[in-house]
């Protein structure tokens, strides 16, 4: 499964130094609003993800990471071990 990282906001943003401030600026938001989507205490939406994606110079895949359920995890761990 596929998901939406806010977390990913935040790396991108302390990777260029900019401040919460200097991205609500950019991307017309309110630097309160920038927190809460980092947090993920707000919904992104597609366009404010197209903003940010710009902004930081990344893909918009780039805020999303893949979820592997334990089962199908331990399935793939045994059937790594098991290929050695």
């Amino acid at each position: 499964m596929i998901v939406f990282d806010p977390g990913t906001l935040r790396q991108c943003r302390k990777k260029l130094k900019l401040k919460q401030a200097d991205v609500a600026t950019k991307i017309c938001k309110s630097a309160g609003c920038v927190s809460k989507q980092e947090n993920g205490e707000m919904r992104v939406t597609a366009d404010d993800l197209a903003a940010y994606a710009n902004l930081y110079g990344v893909s918009i895949c780039s805020f999303y990471k893949e979820i592997i359920k334990h089962k199908k995890m331990e399935v793939l761990l045994w059937q790594k071990s098991f290929m050695q």
